[in-house]
C-alpha cells in the first residue's frame, strides 16, 4: 500500500510541474465560504489561480488543490460570487443595467525578457531575479480583479540598476452572458462579432468612438453592456 502511495504523490508532484506558473486572483489567500450542492458548508483562506482554473487553499501551512469542484454550488470569495460552469470557476459579475454575466478567468504570464537600467528590454539578463510564484491581479476598475493583455510588471530591483524580469499578462478569459433568451460565450473581440455578424459594424463603431481597449476585462465588459442595448 505504501508503494502505491508514494507512486500516487510522484504523480501529483509530476502533474503539478506540467502546469503553468501560478497566478493568483488576490493578492493574498481570502477567507471563503464554500456552498455545496448537498446543502453542507465549509470555510477556508482560499485564492483562485487564473493561470490554471484551480481553486487553492491553506490547510495549516500546506498549500492544498480544492477537489471536486462539480460539487460545489457557490463560493463566496473575497466579496465575490464564484459558479463552476465549463470545469472552471467563474465570478460572477452584476452589471448596474440588471445584467449578469460570468467571466471564466483564465491568464498566464509570458516572460518577456529582461528590463536594464535604462529601460531596454533584451532577451539575455546580466543577472537573473527570480519572480515570486505569487502574483495578486489587484482590481480593474471596479471589478474585483483581473489583470489584462498588454499589461506588463516587473520584479523588485536588486539595488544595483541590475536587470529584471519583464513579464506579460495573457489574457484568455471567457466571458458568458444571455441575450434573446441565448447563452453566449466569447473570448475577445473576434468572437463577438463571430457571434453576432449582423452587428458587427455597429459593434466596432461603438468601440472606436469610445476608444475602448478590448484586450482588458473592462473593456470587454463595456462591450457586452452595449451589446446586451442593441
Amino acid at each position: 500500500m505504501r508503494k502505491y502511495l508514494i507512486v500516487i504523490l510522484l504523480a501529483v508532484c509530476a502533474t503539478a510541474m506540467a502546469q503553468e506558473k501560478r497566478v493568483y486572483f488576490y493578492a493574498d489567500f481570502v477567507k471563503t465560504n464554500i456552498l455545496y450542492k448537498n446543502g453542507a458548508k465549509n470555510v477556508a483562506k482560499a485564492n483562485y489561480d487564473v493561470a490554471n482554473r484551480k481553486v487553492m487553499f491553506m490547510q495549516g501551512e500546506q498549500l492544498m488543490e480544492l477537489l471536486s469542484p462539480e460539487t460545489i454550488d457557490t463560493l463566496y470569495m473575497g466579496g465575490s460570487r464564484w459558479i463552476y460552469k465549463d470545469k472552471q470557476f467563474c465570478e460572477v459579475i452584476d452589471r448596474e443595467d440588471g445584467n449578469r454575466l460570468l467571466v471564466g478567468w483564465h491568464i498566464t504570464k509570458v516572460h518577456e525578457g529582461y528590463k536594464g537600467a535604462l529601460g531596454s528590454i533584451s532577451q539575455a539578463p546580466s543577472r537573473k531575479v527570480q519572480l515570486s510564484d505569487q502574483f495578486g491581479m489587484g482590481t480593474v476598475a471596479g471589478i474585483s480583479g483581473g489583470m489584462y493583455n498588454g499589461t506588463f510588471g516587473t520584479n523588485q530591483n536588486d539595488g544595483n540598476g541590475r536587470n529584471f524580469d519583464v513579464w506579460k499578462t495573457k489574457n484568455q478569459s471567457t466571458y458568458y452572458f444571455t441575450k434573446d433568451g441565448q447563452e453566449y460565450g466569447v473570448k475577445g473581440m473576434k468572437s463577438v462579432l463571430k457571434a453576432f455578424p449582423t452587428k458587427k459594424d455597429q459593434i466596432k463603431q461603438y468601440v472606436h468612438d469610445n476608444h475602448i481597449d478590448t484586450l482588458t476585462a473592462e473593456g470587454m465588459l463595456q462591450v457586452i453592456d452595449y451589446l446586451m442595448t442593441l
